[in-house]
Formats: structure tokens, C-alpha cells, sequence
């Protein structure tokens, strides 16, 4: 089910890929829609960032809303 974080947010299933592209950085055209790049958590153990992406839509068959939004302990490649 979409934003289903259960099981170790393990059934929130692969990065956000829709258009069925290859792994890449965020600033990368062919890349998944979830490659959002890596944050820099605090010695608090907190963040905050704002992101602004073209890939990621808010509307329309596949729509980010409702959807989890998971953020790994280790960085991304």
C-alpha cells in the first residue's frame, strides 16, 4: 500500500522509478525519480533540507502523494 513504512520501511519497495530510468545523482537527467541525493544530519541526530526537483510530480497517475518518503542511515552512491 502506498506510505506503508512497515517491516523496517522495507515494504515502502524500491527508489521511485516510474519512467524506468537508471540509478544517478540528483542533478542528473537520467536518473530515478527518487535519487534525491544525500543530507547531512546533526550531531543532534537532526536535518532539515528543502528540495526542489522537476522529476518528482505531485499530480497525476504518478503522484508522490500519499507515498513514503524514507531516509537511509548510510549515504548514497
Amino acid at each position: 500500500a502506498l506510505g506503508d513504512t512497515s517491516n523496517g520501511c522495507m515494504s515502502t519497495g524500491p527508489h521511485f522509478n516510474p519512467a524506468g530510468k537508471e540509478h544517478g545523482a540528483p542533478e542528473d537527467d537520467n536518473r530515478h525519480a527518487g535519487d534525491l541525493g544525500n543530507v547531512n544530519v546533526g550531531d543532534d541526530g537532526t536535518v532539515s533540507f528543502t528540495i526542489v526537483d522537476k522529476q518528482i510530480p505531485l499530480t497525476g497517475p504518478d503522484s508522490i502523494v500519499g507515498r513514503a518518503i524514507v531516509v537511509h542511515a548510510d549515504p548514497d552512491d
